[in-house]
């Protein structure tokens, strides 16, 4: 069955940090690269070998969305597959309102277009 559990955004960055967990960040690819959780992994569609992602088995992982329950629902189905995971209370608003470090992904075309005629 799945997990129910849930991590305030304090306790979720403290296990992060300290290296006691994986953050999965379900959001879509606009929002990722807006900025996300220094270390994420990227998976939007809630599955891990979608992209080529790989998560040691047994890791902790700590589901972060837009919110609470869009990472429940990504938590709960990775924890059905057999992963211990757990979703963020909140989401990546309240990790912003916090003041957490984010990790901007640089959009490579960018800079490339700036300039050209």
């Amino acid at each position: 069955m799945a997990s129910e559990e849930s991590l305030p955004i304090d306790a979720a960055r403290r296990e992060i940090a300290g290296g006691d967990a994986t953050a999965v960040d379900v959001r879509p690819e606009e929002e990722w690269s807006e900025g996300h959780v220094p270390g994420a992994i990227h998976a939007p569609d809630g599955e891990l070998d979608a992209d080529g992602e790989r998560v040691e088995p047994g890791a902790r992982l700590v589901v972060i969305a837009k919110d609470g329950q869009a990472a429940a629902d990504a938590a709960d189905r990775l924890s059905e597959n057999g992963y211990d995971a757990v979703a963020v209370d909140g989401g990546m608003d309240d990790w912003i309102s916090e003041d957490f470090n984010l990790q901007p992904t640089p959009d490579p075309d960018e800079d490339t277009e700036l300039g050209l005629s």
